[in-house]
């Protein structure tokens, strides 16, 4: 799904090495935009035909002074050109942060500065914002990173894009057996085998979470359904504020002792209210074929 706006085809994401060229491609990946970073600049003109114009992909390209044949001359041809080729499907992304910010995150990751070498951390800091700043002109999106987080820089990023609503966090909910281990995955993992057990009902024994019948009979335990409420109502906050800070995907285990009636029919339960928000949801039974 996209949720660029398709008017916006291609942008390209240049600027200040350590200032968040990163940060704002995976932002852009996570809203289903097609991310190359570092692309050999003579390469560009060639991905574009093939990703934008054969492919109608959305396109985002980051350059920076890593990338092969970079000059600033070059960037600004490069540029004219695509300007010239998509008119105003284009869209040029700049971002910059203050000297003091980049001298502290490159510090604090330890990383070398790509212009380093023989010069000092703080001079190659001075020698990429003056040699990026003919480029920071051409931008019509322009982002100070300096003292943000993540959250906000990509509140802006995507403001300036022209995306108002920030985008509904996907979950998907894993049913499982406690006997075959959790899953490896799964960010949040809560314990059905408090609930009454389907299968003690003989009845009910070769039924399915997914089956009317089960449904039923654990809307009759009320434990089970204050613990299915409270698990809405800590989600509404959760997902609420990974939505804003762009969080790309959440994973829920629903375990129980055989993987069959209580963790199948909980995540049935959260996926049916979660898809009547609108969210993207997938659900995955792991064990439908063990017993409980």
């Amino acid at each position: 799904m996209r949720l660029i706006p398709d008017t916006t085809k291609l942008i390209l994401v240049t600027g200040v090495s350590g200032a968040g060229l990163s940060t704002a491609l995976k932002i852009l990946e996570d809203l289903g935009v097609k991310v190359v970073d570092n692309i050999p600049l003579a390469l560009i003109d060639q991905l574009v035909a093939l990703e934008v114009e054969t492919a109608g992909q959305q396109l985002a390209v980051g350059l920076d002074v890593r990338t092969t044949g970079f000059t600033p001359q070059a960037v600004n041809r490069l540029v004219t050109n695509l300007r010239h080729k998509f008119a105003g499907r284009c869209s040029i992304v700049f971002v910059s942060a203050a000297h003091r910010d980049l001298m502290r995150r490159f510090n604090a990751t330890r990383r070398q500065h790509p212009l380093g070498g023989e010069m000092a951390l703080a001079d190659a800091i001075t020698a990429d914002i003056t040699r990026m700043a003919e480029l920071e002109s051409l931008a019509d999106v322009q982002i100070d990173s300096s003292g943000l987080k993540p959250a906000d820089m990509r509140q802006r990023l995507l403001a300036a894009l022209g995306v108002s609503k920030p985008a509904l966090t996907p979950v998907t909910l894993i049913s499982f057996s406690y006997r075959h281990g959790l899953p490896q995955d799964a960010d949040i993992v809560i314990d059905m085998r408090f609930a009454d057990n389907p299968h003690w009902i003989e009845e009910l024994r070769p039924k399915t979470g997914r089956d009317g019948e089960i449904d039923a009979y654990m809307k009759q335990d009320e434990a089970a359904q204050k613990v299915i409420t409270d698990v809405k109502d800590i989600l509404t906050v959760m997902l609420a504020r990974m939505a804003a800070e762009g969080r790309p995907q959440l994973t829920i285990g629903f375990g129980c002792t055989g993987g069959r009636h209580r963790s199948v029919w909980a995540s049935e339960t959260i996926a049916a209210w979660l898809r009547a928000q609108a969210h993207e949801v997938d659900v995955m039974h792991r064990e439908l074929d063990g017993s409980d």
